[in-house]
């Protein structure tokens, strides 16, 4: 009756027919619509009373998303001795996601200056570099608590941090908001789909529809804010060719989101993403012009839709902001389908 495995077996059996019922993520959506709505309604009222409006723009947007995903990633993973953690790719996919998103934090930061040793005659500088010194050393701490199930693992995600926010600083290339910042959230949700439990996300069986059916929809804005951004309308493709191609990648997409529901397997997610990419991406280049806002409001959704999947509300509410302080709230994105 007391055998570890069989309370062990004991607890996860519960937990699982909790989850069937009691999604978290989707739960703490639902307790947070007050707060979402308030921010909604009343946001461009209150930015206008505090002269805040003009800071709420896409690269700010961006720029605190990537770092509260980066600190989300850090924090929110738990060591847990699970069966996968011998042979899971995942502490490599966290130190991927945490290497790019500190380069990206670098290359945004160039402007600030780095304190400077100037010896011990100058007491005030040295005692700057010093606390600074320490706040690094404090910060990498956690870092390095994130991935302790090997031995390597907090060598690992610490060298991702420090050698991404080295080659973002010193480094003399940029990196575009937008496309970086949905790359980053697609990577943790695929994290989160490779070990739902150590994201806290799911337990160990199966995913319910509601875990499964968000994922796809921040798979599907993804792609369509990917395709409005970096794809340009050049009206191409021929009319009759364009309607074959149209079904066809339709045809795929939804077959590869089928697919996905059913097995929730990492690399037909990945398809259904890349799936839909081609589709919208087709769609945007065959036409003429797109709609002036496509790009930034299926940003804005997938920022909402990512933030309730992650259960980071500042970047639910950043989204929201992004969509209601604008004067043109079309979203525009009729013609992808």
């Amino acid at each position: 009756m007391l055998d570890e495995s069989l309370v062990v077996t004991s607890a996860v059996s519960a937990f699982n027919n909790a989850a069937v019922v009691a999604p978290a993520f989707l739960w703490n959506a639902v307790l947070a619509l007050p707060l979402f709505a308030a921010i909604y309604v009343f946001g461009r009222h209150a930015l206008d009373k505090l002269g805040l409006r003009s800071y709420v723009t896409m690269e700010r947007a961006t720029f605190w998303t990537i770092i509260i995903t980066a600190l989300w990633v850090i924090l929110m993973g738990g060591n847990y001795a699970v069966l996968r953690d011998g042979v899971s790719l995942l502490p490599w996919l966290t130190a991927a996601i945490l290497f790019v998103s500190f380069m990206f934090v670098g290359i945004n930061t160039r402007v600030i200056k780095l304190p400077i040793w100037y010896g011990a005659t100058n007491a005030k500088p040295k005692r700057r570099w010093i606390i600074n010194i320490l706040f690094l050393i404090l910060f990498l701490i956690p870092v390095g608590l994130s991935d302790v199930l090997n031995w390597w693992g907090p060598i690992l995600q610490i060298g991702a941090v420090l050698c991404g926010v080295l080659l973002g600083r010193w480094g003399r290339w940029n990196m575009a908001p937008v496309p970086w910042t949905i790359g980053i959230m697609l990577a943790t949700t695929i994290g989160v789909l490779m070990q739902p439990e150590l994201f806290r996300f799911g337990q160990l069986g199966n995913l319910t529809p509601a875990h499964l059916i968000w994922v796809m929809m921040v798979g599907i804005f993804a792609a369509i804010a990917l395709a409005a951004t970096v794809v340009n309308p050049r009206g191409r493709i021929h009319q009759s060719a364009y309607v074959k191609l149209k079904w066809l990648t339709r045809f795929i997409s939804a077959l590869c989101m089928i697919l996905f529901l059913l097995t929730e397997a990492v690399p037909i997610f990945i398809a259904s993403v890349a799936a839909l990419f081609v589709q919208f991406a087709m769609s945007v280049w065959h036409s003429d012009t797109v709609p002036q806002h496509l790009g930034y409001n299926a940003m804005a959704i997938t920022m909402i839709l990512f933030g309730v999947l992650t259960g980071t509300v500042a970047v639910t509410s950043m989204g929201l902001l992004l969509i209601a302080v604008p004067e043109n709230r079309h979203i525009g994105m009729g013609f992808l389908l």
